[in-house]
């Protein structure tokens, strides 16, 4: 986790170093699973956080990166035997099966902006790497495996000032997609961001 920790503030950084306008945003990313990732965990997660940091270098163009951490969870009952195979112990396991899903997106991404008034419609997307830590308990069994893999996030979103401030709401739709590494399969979800933000003229 200490390199995650790096790259993050290197990107927060580097994005601040752009330009003078600039928009950052603080989102509570509600996740619903989609595809491999919905059939290992299909319960929707209220449980993440999103940091994105963009520099305009135009009126309607950004540049920036984004660092989140979704945390999904599922409790699973009735599910088919896991197999265990290596040096020590072959066999299956059954019983409750405790699964969890830590993905953690690193992203460059370049947005585009739309005036409404005095909101900011934009669409965009990002690049990038995600780590990722899924994880299923069963008894005093645990299976395990963490990855880095390749990250794509399309996103459109809207960002609402208070009057008379640079603070406002900001809320965002965004795919996030990360390819399968090794045994992993993809990963796959979309999230509806909820936050503040600031955007500094």
């Amino acid at each position: 986790m200490k390199k995650i920790y790096i790259i993050i503030l290197f990107v927060l950084i580097t994005t601040n170093g752009f330009a003078q306008s600039s928009l950052w945003t603080i989102n509570w990313p509600i996740a619903f699973p989609q595809g491999d990732t919905k059939d290992f965990i299909d319960k929707t997660s209220f449980r993440g956080i999103s940091v994105d940091g963009r520099s305009l270098i135009t009126d309607n163009l950004s540049i920036g990166g984004s660092a989140g951490w979704h945390i999904l969870y599922q409790k699973k009952q009735n599910e088919p035997p896991l197999s265990i195979d290596n040096d020590e112990v072959s066999g299956d396991v059954s019983g409750t099966q405790f699964r969890y899903l830590n993905a953690v997106p690193l992203l460059a991404n370049a947005h585009y902006y739309l005036d409404v008034n005095k909101a900011k419609a934009y669409f965009g997307a990002g690049l990038g790497t995600i780590y990722a830590e899924e994880k299923i308990n069963v008894g005093l069994s645990s299976f395990h495996d963490k990855s880095w893999r390749f990250g794509f996030q399309p996103e459109i979103g809207f960002f609402m000032p208070f009057k008379y401030s640079d603070v406002g709401i900001n809320l965002s739709l965004r795919y996030l997609y990360g390819t399968s590494a090794g045994e992993a399969d993809p990963i796959s979800m979309f999230a509806v961001g909820v936050g503040f933000g600031f955007f500094k003229y």
